[in-house]
């Protein structure tokens, strides 16, 4: 069965398990691999398959300009590097940009890491097509339909619509919404959220109070000033970014929160911590998502369990009630 799984002979795998004779490492990894998985002598395949781990795990971060402005990777951050702690793994942090998959290629083929954390999922992710041709294991935080992989994500759709309810029904008519790059997937999650709400509570989305690709202040500013001319009551925000330089703009338009319109947002983080009395934010458990994500991947790595998981820590913080 081994043998017939891993295309080589019977005497192959024999070699393999105990060890003697002549076979590639490649080959006696790929068949001590497989043993594992299939349980036929664990012992050995552990034992041979513990000498070849770095105890590293590589987390890859987004591009620069974006970390610096969201907390929310350094939150997960925090949480991955709690649980590596804990199983004793170290963590390599690659950022990502225009050649990823060239460095990610580097990092990999020199054998530094037993496993790989995306932070990020693109509509068309090539670092996740690259890693589908790998034999490494590999985890992301926000599932995809495009690619089928495994995944530890925040339930963001179902937030989304759970706020966007709350709003709609302090009878709300004309909501705007302002989010990031398209090529993000949670850009699509909190459109989909957003418009599964107005659904619920049988009312249109107005299709031209949205806008997406808003990834400079100047552009929010610019919106914000469309938004405000369109009538709106409400401008809910896909991220704390965003909402905080509607705030500024809205304050320097004499605008009152609360009064002349109503803001809310898809993420809260300190970022917002000075308007907890005007706005309505949803708030997650982003350090328990990472701790999640790495005792996943542990597992994988150590025990080939492949599983995904949906996380349902979240929250609803309505305006003038204390966050913290």
């Amino acid at each position: 069965m081994v043998a017939r799984a891993c295309g080589c002979s019977k005497s192959t795998v024999s070699r393999a398990i105990s060890g003697k004779g002549r076979i590639s490492e490649e080959l006696k990894t790929r068949i001590l691999q497989y043993c594992e998985k299939s349980g036929y002598r664990t012992d050995v395949a552990k034992r041979f398959l513990q000498t070849l781990r770095t105890k590293n795990l590589l987390v890859l971060l987004p591009p620069d300009q974006e970390l610096s402005e969201i907390p929310f990777f350094f939150n997960c951050i925090m949480g991955i590097c709690e649980g590596a702690q804990k199983a004793g793994y170290s963590i390599l942090l690659m950022t990502g940009g225009s050649s990823e998959v060239q460095e990610l290629r580097t990092i990999l083929e020199q054998k530094k890491a037993d496993g790989v954390i995306l932070l990020r999922v693109r509509v068309h992710d090539l670092v996740i097509e690259y890693l589908q041709d790998q034999e490494l294991p590999f985890l992301v935080i926000g599932n995809s339909q495009k690619y089928s992989v495994q995944y530890v994500d925040n339930d963001t759709e179902r937030a989304c619509e759970a706020l966007t309810i709350y709003l709609l029904q302090k009878n709300l008519s004309n909501m705007a919404l302002i989010g990031g790059n398209r090529e993000h997937i949670v850009t699509w999650k909190r459109l989909k959220g957003f418009q599964v709400g107005h659904a619920i509570c049988n009312k249109k989305v107005n299709q031209n109070q949205i806008y997406l690709d808003c990834n400079t202040k100047d552009v929010v500013y610019e919106v914000t000033e469309n938004i405000l001319r369109g009538s709106a009551d409400c401008i809910v925000c896909m991220d704390d970014r965003i909402c905080y330089q509607v705030l500024e703009k809205l304050h320097k338009m004499n605008v009152v929160v609360g009064r002349d319109i109503e803001v809310a947002s898809f993420y809260d983080s300190r970022f917002l911590r000075g308007y907890s009395d005007s706005i309505t934010t949803l708030q997650f458990d982003e350090k328990s998502l990472g701790l999640m994500v790495c005792e996943k991947l542990i597992s994988r790595i150590e025990k080939g369990i492949y599983e995904s998981k949906m996380f349902t820590g979240y929250r609803i913080i309505p305006k003038n009630q204390a966050k913290r």
